[in-house]
């Protein structure tokens, strides 16, 4: 380490789309206008490093022990009803031990915690304070994902279809018994039917973007042992992406490997216009229009390529919608591309 000033951000202990479309461009901001001679420490969840690495010198991972302790990510921290966004002790500890380390080779060590961004309106901002970047892609992460897709169907006899991504989002965190827990669910059933349309009505491959449902963050489905998975099971290639130091930087890769990209309704839908790939998400009428701000606006040449379906109200209404209309819908989109 070359500078002997050090500025620690985080830990971020709060939801992915928060992370993405606030935080990160706010301490991008921050590192460059105020810390640019420091080294910089970026302290948060295992296998994000990918949207850090143009301003970040050092990603240090919570240990997995740690992590698996945290119930409820939620904003910026670790929600707790009734008191709001916190960091817990045991994670206030792990930060101490970190900045002790960096304390014995430095002459400064300095601090930008969670707990400072102001979160207010923030997510209702045309251009919110921070500095946002469209990210560069690694190369030869994008060139493996991209080889891996093709053996993969060249193996099932059908490489010369267009490739998919889909990341079919759904979380437990409610226990809403009529939307599956979480009032952004689309019912699996219905997932199950619009995919085997994709697949089948456009002639198409789709990559299952797997991330464990067993945490209160959310997840996705992967379809492993369904019925639509054995029919289309030569069609349907699934990375699981749990536990991988590299897991942003693959699923971009991946984004950068296919044709375009299907999302549900999250605010992690915002993850492909960072890198200026096609995609069509299904929202509701609550949260789409988070998707249409002047900084989404400046990273995506004004959405081009992008297709928002927000039609559905959040909780029952979005969980029973049509899949079919869903697939007429991308349909038009997909044919336009």
């Amino acid at each position: 380490m070359e500078n002997k000033k050090v500025i620690i951000f985080g830990p971020w202990l709060g939801e992915f789309s928060y992370e993405l479309s606030w935080w990160n461009p706010e301490i991008r901001k921050i590192r460059n206008d105020h810390y640019k001679d420091f080294h910089s420490v970026h302290i948060g969840f295992k296998g994000r490093r990918a949207m850090y690495k143009d301003f970040i010198d050092e990603y240090i991972s919570i240990p997995k022990e740690l992590e698996d302790k945290l119930k409820y990510p939620a904003l910026n921290g670790e929600h707790v009803r009734g008191v709001g966004e916190v960091i817990p002790d045991y994670i206030t500890n792990f930060l101490q031990e970190v900045a002790i380390k960096f304390q014995e080779n430095s002459d400064e060590v300095y601090y930008y915690s969670t707990k400072e961004m102001p979160l207010g309106n923030r997510p209702q901002e045309e251009v919110p304070f921070g500095e946002y970047v469209n990210y560069d892609v690694d190369f030869e992460i994008t060139e493996k994902i991209h080889k891996d897709i093709t053996e993969y169907f060249s193996k099932e006899g059908t490489e010369n279809r267009d490739t998919i991504a889909v990341m079919a989002r759904i979380r437990d965190r409610d226990r809403g018994e009529t939307t599956g827990g979480c009032y952004l669910n689309w019912n699996p059933d219905s997932w199950e039917v619009f995919l085997d349309r994709v697949i089948n009505e456009l002639n198409t491959n789709i990559v299952v973007i797997s991330l464990s449902t067993k945490s209160s963050a959310g997840g996705s489905l992967n379809f492993e042992e369904t019925k639509f998975y054995n029919k289309n099971k030569k069609n349907i290639m699934i990375i699981n992406f749990d536990e991988d130091e590299a897991s942003l930087e693959k699923q971009l890769g991946l984004l950068k490997s296919t044709k375009c990209s299907i999302y549900g309704a999250s605010g992690a839908a915002v993850l492909p216009f960072f890198i200026k790939t096609p995609t069509f998400t299904q929202q509701t009428v609550e949260e789409g229009f988070r998707l249409r701000y002047k900084w989404e606006r400046d990273l995506t040449d004004n959405l081009k390529n992008i297709k928002i379906f927000d039609k559905y109200s959040s909780g029952e209404d979005v969980y029973n919608s049509s899949p079919n209309e869903l697939f007429d819908e991308f349909e038009e989109f997909y044919r336009s591309l």
